[in-house]
């Protein structure tokens, strides 16, 4: 019978940090629109956030899902 291990590191090692900043640069200028919609018009009950705000979190969110894909 083979062991096989799911051992994967807490802390992976970002290699290619222009790479990540190209992406998050790519993530943040496509979702700046879509935040400067949710401003102006937030659904109802929702707080009113600034957009570039808005952009930036998700921003954040989105890039290392990427990276983990990869």
């Amino acid at each position: 019978m083979e062991a096989r291990s799911h051992y994967v590191p807490a802390h992976r090692h970002r290699s290619g940090g222009v790479e990540y900043g190209l992406y998050f640069t790519a993530v943040f200028g496509i979702s700046l629109v879509p935040a400067a919609a949710r401003m102006v018009a937030p659904k109802r009950g929702a707080p009113r956030k600034f957009f570039v705000t808005d952009a930036w979190a998700r921003a954040r969110e989105v890039t290392p899902v990427i990276f983990q894909s990869l």
